[in-house]
C-alpha cells in the first residue's frame, strides 16, 4: 500500500461535463468502498460476466455484466473491451496503491455537489439543508433527497463526515477538513452559463448537397441509436476525420481495421460497427468485397468538417435529432423531459437519457442549442434561423410542450407529466393528481383525495348506474425502476375499498415488475396498471373511443393489466366505423347512376359491400340495416329512405361535420 501524490490526483471536470450521481454499489451503506473494491478486482480476474457478485450485505440479483455497464462503465472505472470489460487506469492506480483518498478526490474532479458538500458543512447542517443548496444555488434539477443522501453516505464512507441522529446534523471531520484543502469545491459563481455566441447571426447556410442527401432518404425508416463512434461522442467529428483522411489513401479493409483498431484501440466488430455507421450516413460506402471508398458527399465535409451537415446526415438514421429543436423552440427542458418527449412522440421504444444527452452534445458543439441552467437547454439564436429557414425545406414538424403528440394525437403534456410524476417519491401528490387528470382525460369523474386513511384518487363513470362503477385508485411514486411490495398495504386499499363503496382497486405506478406484488395483487384482486400501459390505453381511447363500460374489464383483471382484453371491444369499434365509411360512400357513388337513381335496398348493399377489401370482417345484412336507420336519422339526416330503398342526402363531409359538431356538444 501507498499513497498517491497529490501531484496525481485527478484535475477537476468542468462543472457541465461532471456526473449526476454517485455510483449505486449492491450492499449495504457501510461496505461501499469493500464492494467496489471487489467488483473491480472480480473485472481484473476476469470473471464470467453473467455471474451474480457475492457481496458484502448484498441481496442484489444484478448479474456482472449489469454493474459494469450501469454502475461502474459511468463512473469510468471499466471499459469496453472484445472480450467484455477492463480496468482503467484509474481504477488500476486505486487498486494498486489501496489509497482511498486518492478515490474521494477522483469523486470530487467527477461528481457533481460531492467536494462542495464538505465546503457547505464549515457549519453542521442537516441534509434537507444541502439538499437546498444544491437545487437553489447549483441549479441542480433535483426531485428526491436520495440524491444528497447517496452522496453523504459516501462521504460518512470515506471519514470525511459524521452524523449526529439526536440533531440530524452532519459536521465535517478534521481528516475531511485536511482533505478539502487538496481538492477544488467549485463555487455556485464559477459555473459557466453559456451565453448565445451566435446572437449577431442573421443566416445560417447548409450546403445543399448535404440537404440533397437528406431529402434522398428522409422516408426510410429510421432507428433510435446514433451509431456507434469510438471514443466520446463530443469529438465524433474529429473521429469521423481521421477514418476518412485514412479511407481516401488506403482503400483496402484489412488495412483500415488495422489501422482503426491501433487509433482508437478498438476490437474488429467495433471498427465493422464505426464503418457500418459512417456508411448509413453517407460518407464512405463498399466496393466489392476488398474496397471502402469516401464518397462525394465524404469528400465535402471533409472539406468543410461542418457539425450541423453532421447533424443533418444522421438524422437520415437515426430519430428524434433535428424534431429536438422543435421541441426546444421557447422552452427549456431537461435531456429526462427530452427522453420522454422521445419515448412519446418519436418512436422511441423506452426513455433513453444516454441517446438524448448524446444529441444534445452534438447540438451544443454546432451551437444549435445551449444551456440555460445546468441541466436545460434551448435554442441559440443559430438555432431558431435553422428551424425557420430548414425545417420547411427538410419537412419536419415543429412540436413544442403543449401540443398535441405526433403518435395518434395523445396529449404530450399529461403523459409527460405521469411519467415525471411517477419518479417523483419527493412530492407523492404530484403523482396522485396527475393520475387523477389522466383518468378525467378519459372520461371518469375523477376526484383527488389523498391524504391519512384516504383513498388517493376516486374515480367513477358518469352516466346511467346500470353499468356504472366506482374504483379507488392508489397512486405509488418511486425513484427507484419498479413499485414493489414494501411499497403497497393491501389491507388499507381493501379499507379504503370499502370505505367508498367501489367495485375495483387500481394501483398506478412507474412499472411492476416484482414477481411477489404480482402475485399478492393477484392473490387480493387488485390490478397494477404501469405508465405504459396508461399510455397505449390513451391512444386507443383517442383512435377507436371506447365506452367507459367496456374500460371495466380493464379493471376487472387482477395482477398486472393486459390490453388485449379491450381486442373484441376495439375491433368492433373498428368495424363499425368502417362500414358507416363504405356505407356512405357506396350511396354517393351510385346517385348518379341512371338506371337505380342512387336507390339502394340493404341486399343490394350487402352485395357491393360483402368482398370490399376494406371491410376484412364478415359483415350481415342486419348490421348494415342498422348503420342505415342511424345515418338516415333526424339528428343525422344524411341518408333518406324511401319504401326499401335508401338514398344519400349528403356527403362524407357533410357527415364528418355533424359528428365533429355534435363531439364538440358534447365536450
Amino acid at each position: 500500500m501507498y499513497k498517491v501524490s497529490r501531484e496525481q490526483y485527478p484535475v477537476n471536470k468542468a462543472w457541465e461535463d461532471k456526473i449526476l450521481s454517485t455510483p449505486s454499489i449492491p450492499g449495504g451503506k457501510d461496505n461501499l468502498i469493500e464492494n467496489l473494491k471487489r467488483l473491480l478486482l472480480m473485472v481484473e480476474e476476469g470473471q464470467p460476466l453473467d455471474m451474480v457478485p457475492q457481496l458484502a450485505n448484498s441481496e442484489s440479483k444484478q448479474a456482472l455484466k449489469h454493474i459494469c455497464e450501469h454502475v461502474l462503465s459511468p463512473m469510468n472505472f471499466v471499459t469496453r473491451t472484445e472480450r467484455g470489460f477492463k480496468l482503467t487506469e484509474v481504477a488500476k492506480l486505486w487498486i494498486d496503491s489501496e489509497d482511498n483518498l486518492y478515490l474521494a478526490a477522483y469523486f470530487c474532479a467527477n461528481v457533481r455537489f460531492f467536494a462542495e458538500i464538505l465546503y457547505y458543512l464549515d457549519t453542521p447542517k442537516k441534509s434537507n439543508e444541502l439538499f437546498d443548496i444544491a437545487v437553489n444555488e447549483y441549479d441542480l434539477a433535483w426531485k428526491v433527497t436520495s440524491t444528497i443522501n447517496n452522496r453523504l453516505i459516501w462521504l460518512r464512507q470515506f471519514g470525511f463526515i459524521e452524523f449526529q441522529e439526536f440533531s440530524l446534523l452532519y459536521n465535517i471531520t478534521e481528516e475531511g477538513k485536511n482533505f478539502l484543502c487538496d481538492v477544488c469545491p467549485v463555487m455556485p459563481e464559477s459555473i459557466k452559463k453559456d451565453s448565445d455566441n451566435t446572437i449577431d447571426e442573421t443566416e445560417v447556410e447548409v450546403h445543399q448537397a448535404v440537404l440533397d442527401y437528406y431529402l434522398q432518404y428522409k422516408n426510410f425508416p429510421r432507428k433510435p441509436s446514433l451509431g456507434y463512434f469510438p471514443g466520446k461522442i463530443e469529438i465524433c467529428d474529429e473521429t469521423i476525420t481521421v477514418i476518412l483522411d485514412y479511407v481516401k489513401n488506403e482503400n483496402d479493409i484489412e488495412c483500415i481495421y488495422q489501422f482503426a483498431q491501433g487509433q482508437f484501440g478498438i476490437g474488429g466488430s467495433s471498427v465493422k460497427t464505426f464503418l457500418g455507421t459512417l456508411s448509413n450516413m453517407g460518407l464512405i460506402e463498399r466496393k466489392g468485397n476488398t474496397e471502402y471508398r469516401v464518397t462525394d458527399l465524404g469528400l465535402f465535409w471533409l472539406g468543410e468538417k461542418d457539425v450541423i451537415s453532421l447533424t443533418i446526415l444522421l438524422q437520415t438514421k437515426s430519430l428524434f435529432v433535428l424534431e429536438l429543436l422543435g421541441e426546444l423552440e421557447g422552452n427549456a427542458l431537461s435531456a429526462k423531459e427530452l427522453a420522454i418527449r422521445a419515448k412519446i412522440s418519436y418512436g422511441f421504444d423506452k426513455e433513453n437519457t444516454t441517446e438524448i444527452r448524446n444529441r444534445l452534445t452534438l447540438l451544443k458543439k454546432s451551437e444549435l442549442i445551449m444551456n440555460v441552467s445546468a441541466d436545460k437547454y434551448t435554442l441559440t439564436n443559430r438555432g431558431s434561423l435553422f428551424v425557420q429557414k430548414y425545417f420547411p425545406i427538410l419537412g419536419i414538424n415543429k412540436q413544442n410542450a403543449k401540443a398535441v403528440s405526433q403518435n395518434n394525437g395523445v396529449p404530450l403534456d399529461i403523459i409527460s407529466e405521469l411519467r415525471m410524476a411517477s419518479k417523483d417519491s419527493f412530492n407523492p401528490a404530484r403523482f396522485e393528481r396527475a393520475v387523477r387528470d389522466y383518468f378525467a382525460l378519459l372520461g371518469y369523474e375523477a376526484e383527488w383525495i389523498g391524504g391519512a386513511g384516504n383513498t388517493d384518487v376516486l374515480i367513477k363513470t358518469k352516466g346511467s348506474p346500470c353499468d356504472g362503477y366506482v374504483v379507488t385508485v392508489d397512486a405509488k411514486s418511486t425513484s427507484s425502476p419498479n413499485v414493489t411490495d414494501q411499497l403497497v398495504d393491501f389491507d388499507t386499499l381493501k379499507e379504503h375499498k370499502e370505505k367508498h363503496k367501489s367495485d375495483y382497486i387500481a394501483i398506478v405506478g412507474r412499472a411492476f415488475e416484482s414477481e411477489r406484488l404480482v402475485q399478492r395483487a393477484k392473490e387480493h384482486n387488485v390490478v397494477l396498471l404501469d405508465v405504459d400501459m396508461l399510455e397505449k390505453l390513451l391512444k386507443i381511447q383517442t383512435a377507436t373511443p371506447l365506452k367507459l363500460s367496456s374500460l371495466s374489464l380493464l379493471f376487472e383483471q387482477a395482477g398486472k393489466a393486459e390490453l388485449s382484453i379491450l381486442k373484441n371491444e376495439i375491433q368492433r369499434i373498428e368495424k363499425t366505423g368502417k362500414l358507416v365509411r363504405q356505407i356512405m360512400t357506396c350511396l354517393i357513388d351510385e346517385a348518379d347512376d341512371p338506371v337505380t337513381n342512387g336507390q339502394l335496398s340493404v341486399r343490394d348493399l350487402y352485395r357491393s359491400l360483402r368482398n370490399n377489401e376494406n371491410l376484412r370482417e364478415r359483415i350481415t345484412m342486419d348490421e348494415i340495416e342498422s348503420v342505415l336507420v342511424f345515418l338516415a336519422s333526424p339528428i343525422i339526416g344524411c341518408v333518406m329512405k324511401e319504401k326499401d330503398y335508401y338514398v344519400a342526402t349528403g356527403s362524407l363531409g357533410d357527415m364528418a361535420g355533424i359528428f365533429d359538431y355534435l363531439n364538440k356538444l358534447c365536450k
